[in-house]
């Protein structure tokens, strides 16, 4: 599936893990590669930050499993 979600607003409280993001997609854009562990507890936004990755990563094939 082609990825055509835009980015969603700002998540708060989320800076650090937005940029890292971005640095990963910005990576794979010029050919390096590169991993991404997200782990944490139940309802402190994962999914939400995921989404929001899929939406920065236009032009990509997003894959979930």
């Amino acid at each position: 599936m082609q990825s055509s979600a835009p980015p969603h607003g700002p998540l708060l409280g989320r800076q650090y893990e937005t940029q890292r993001l971005r640095e990963l997609i910005g990576a794979a854009r010029t050919g390096r590669g590169g991993a991404l562990v997200l782990r944490g507890e139940a309802g402190i936004g994962k999914s939400s930050l995921l989404k929001h990755a899929e939406g920065a990563a236009s032009g990509f094939r997003v894959l979930r499993a």
